[in-house]
C-alpha cells in the first residue's frame, strides 16, 4: 500500500515551472545514461524500492483512462472509493508507459517538438513546412509577446490584446491537424537517447486538481524557452520587484500605479506616505527601462495632472543605472536621450542596488530610496531550465549551439533565442538578447528543417547525420530603435558599436518607431489594435480605469 501511494504521488509531486536535474556519471544508477536530463520528480524513490522512477519504466495503477488530443492521460482520483480500491488491491498493478505521444512511426511525417512561445520560437513555426513536419508546441503560455510595444500597454496608451498574438494564429496546424498540437505545459526534463521530452501541466494555483506529468517523443526538437530577468542574487528582488517581460507583469504594474494613485488621495495619509506612494523607480537604463520610464512620463504629464489634481506635484520618477543609460547607442544619442527624459521629470541617478525592501531600495553607499511602485529591468540570463541541461553551455551560460544552431553533442537538438548562444570553439560571439536576433534565427531554422533536412529525408530521428545544411546561420544587426516619450525617439542604424551609420532622434525618428513596429505586428488583426489604441489615446488620453 505504500508503495501504492508512493507511485501516485511521485507522478504527481511538481519539479518547478522549468527545472531539471541533470544525471552524471557517478551515481551508478543502471539504465541512465550520462547526458540525459530529469525532473527531480521523477526521481525521488530509493534504489531499493520495486518501482522504478526513470521515465521509461514508471509504473502506477490506473481504474480510467481519457484521450485528449492525442494524450493519453490518467487523471487523478476524485473519489474516496477509487483510493480504496487501489490501497486495498497492491496485485492489481499494471505497468504503463508514461502517458503522452510516443514515438513517429514509419509512413508517418516527421515530429518537431517546440519549446517556448517567444521570437524565435513562433517565427520558425510560422515558418515550418507542416506538409513536411507536424509540429508540437509546448509552452506555460499560449500566445506571442511582441515586448517592444509591451511598456506602453503599463500606462494604457495600447490595450493588453494589442501585443498578445495567439500562437494558434501564427501556425494554424497546431489547432487544426490531426498530428500537431500545442500543450500548455512546461519542460521539466528532456532524455536525449530516447528522444524524449518530460512536461507537467501549468497549475498556478487554480485547478482544481494537481498538475500531472507526461512525454512527448520527438524526431527533432527545437530549444526556445527564452531567458529569465537577471537579478543578480540581489536580497529582496523577486519578491518586490516587478518585472517587464509578460503581459501578466504589464498588468500586474498597471494595477499597482492605479492603486497607488488612488490611495494617495484618501485622507489621513502623510505627506511623507503619499510622496513614497508616488514615486515610481525603475531599475536599469536599457531600452526597456527607458522605454517604460518614457511612457511614464507622458502619462504623468498629460492624464495624471489631469485626473488627479490633488496629488500630481507628488508623483516621481526615477530611473536608476550603474553606468550610462542605453549604452548600446550612439554617444549623441544617449545624451540627447539624457537630456530629454531630464525635462520630462524623469530623475537620472547612477548607482548600484544592494537590497530591495518592500518599500525601500539600499543603494551601495547607503542611500536609501523609498518606493511605491519599482520595476526591475537589469537584462536577461539564462532560466533555471536551461542552467540545469546537461547540455555545453556558451559564455554566459546558455545553451551551446554551432553554426547551424545545434547543440553538437546530442542528435536532433536545435537551440535559438535567447536561451542559445555560440560555443567558443565556433570563434563566433554570444549574440545580445535581442528580438531581431530571436526573429532571423527562427526564420533561418525554418528554412533549414524544410530546404535541406526536410527535402532530403533527414527529418525523422537519427536521420539528418549526413546531411550537408549549407550555409551557416550569419547575423547582420539592422539597427535599434527606443522611444523616449514625448512623441520623441532614438533610431541608431550602425551594425555595431564600433562602426559609423545613421543616427536619428526627435520627432522624425518617432514616427520611424512607430511605422517599424506597426508593420512588424504580426497579424494584421493586432495591427488594427495597435492603431486604434495610438489613435483614441491621442484625442481621448489613456484609460485609467483600474479593473
Amino acid at each position: 500500500m505504500a508503495l501504492a501511494r508512493l507511485a501516485r504521488s511521485g507522478l504527481r509531486r511538481s519539479g518547478g515551472a522549468a527545472s531539471c536535474y541533470s544525471r552524471q556519471k557517478d551515481i551508478g544508477i543502471e539504465g541512465l545514461p550520462t547526458n540525459k536530463c530529469f525532473s527531480p520528480s521523477l526521481e525521488n524513490v530509493s534504489r531499493n524500492s520495486s518501482l522504478s522512477y526513470l521515465p521509461s519504466s514508471i509504473r502506477m495503477t490506473t481504474h480510467m483512462s481519457s484521450w485528449s488530443r492525442g494524450i493519453k492521460t490518467t487523471p487523478h482520483y476524485q473519489y474516496h472509493n477509487a483510493e480504496r480500491i487501489v490501497e486495498e488491491s497492491e496485485s492489481e498493478y499494471q505497468e504503463l508507459s508514461y502517458p503522452g505521444l510516443e514515438a513517429t512511426k514509419p509512413g508517418e511525417k516527421p515530429r518537431v517538438v517546440v519549446l517556448g512561445t517567444g521570437w524565435g520560437a513562433c517565427r520558425f513555426l510560422k515558418g515550418i513546412d507542416t506538409k513536411i513536419y507536424d509540429a508540437v508546441c509546448i509552452s506555460p503560455r499560449n500566445h506571442m509577446v511582441f515586448t517592444p510595444l509591451l511598456a506602453s500597454t503599463c500606462v494604457g496608451t495600447l490595450e493588453f490584446r494589442s501585443v498578445a498574438e495567439p500562437v494558434s494564429r501564427i501556425q494554424t496546424s497546431l489547432s487544426s491537424d490531426p498530428n500537431s498540437y500545442f500543450y500548455l505545459a512546461s519542460c521539466i526534463g528532456i532524455d536525449t537517447d530516447k528522444h524524449e521530452v518530460y512536461c507537467e501541466t501549468v497549475n498556478n494555483g487554480k485547478l482544481s486538481h494537481e498538475p500531472h506529468q507526461f512525454k512527448v517523443a520527438y524526431d527533432k526538437l527545437v530549444i526556445a524557452a527564452g531567458a529569465e530577468p537577471l537579478t543578480f542574487g540581489i536580497k529582496g528582488v523577486k519578491e518586490n520587484a516587478y518585472f517587464l517581460r509578460e503581459v501578466n507583469h504589464a498588468q500586474e504594474i498597471r494595477k499597482k500605479l492605479l492603486l497607488n494613485l488612488m490611495l494617495s488621495e484618501n485622507p489621513g495619509i502623510s505627506e511623507e506616505e503619499r510622496k513614497r506612494l508616488l514615486h515610481c523607480v525603475v531599475i536599469g537604463g536599457g531600452p526597456t527601462g527607458v522605454e517604460f520610464s518614457g511612457e511614464l512620463s507622458d502619462f504623468i504629464m498629460r492624464d495624471v495632472r489631469e485626473q488627479y489634481a490633488h496629488v500630481k506635484d507628488y508623483v516621481k520618477v526615477t530611473l536608476i543605472e550603474a553606468n550610462e543609460i542605453l549604452s548600446s547607442f550612439d554617444i549623441g544619442l544617449r545624451q540627447y536621450a539624457t537630456n530629454h527624459l531630464n525635462k520630462s521629470g524623469v530623475c537620472l541617478k547612477r548607482g548600484v542596488v544592494k537590497e530591495v525592501h518592500p518599500e525601500k531600495i539600499i543603494l551601495n553607499d547607503g542611500t536609501d530610496v523609498p518606493y511605491g511602485l519599482l520595476v526591475w529591468s537589469t537584462g536577461v540570463g539564462p532560466s533555471q531550465f536551461v542552467k540545469t541541461l546537461n547540455l555545453p553551455k556558451s559564455p554566459g551560460g546558455r545553451i551551446g549551439v554551432d553554426e547551424w544552431l545545434r547543440a553538437p553533442s546530442v542528435e536532433d537538438v536545435f537551440a535559438l533565442g535567447d536561451c542559445a548562444g555560440f560555443l567558443e570553439q565556433t570563434g563566433k560571439p554570444v549574440l545580445p538578447a535581442l528580438a531581431q536576433v530571436a526573429e532571423r534565427q527562427g526564420k533561418y531554422l525554418a528554412e533549414l528543417f524544410n530546404k535541406k533536412i526536410g527535402e532530403q529525408d533527414g527529418g525523422k530521428a537519427l536521420s539528418a547525420k549526413d546531411i550537408n545544411l549549407g550555409d551557416p546561420f550569419v547575423y547582420k544587426h539592422l539597427g535599434s530603435m527606443a522611444t523616449v516619450g514625448r512623441y520623441k525617439a532614438l533610431v541608431d542604424l550602425r551594425q555595431s558599436k564600433d562602426e559609423k551609420g545613421i543616427s536619428l532622434a526627435g520627432f522624425l525618428s518617432w514616427l520611424i518607431w512607430r511605422s517599424a513596429y506597426l508593420t512588424r505586428v504580426l497579424s494584421w488583426r493586432n495591427r488594427f489594435y495597435v492603431a486604434v489604441n495610438w489613435a483614441t489615446t491621442f484625442v481621448f488620453g489613456r484609460d485609467i480605469s483600474r479593473i
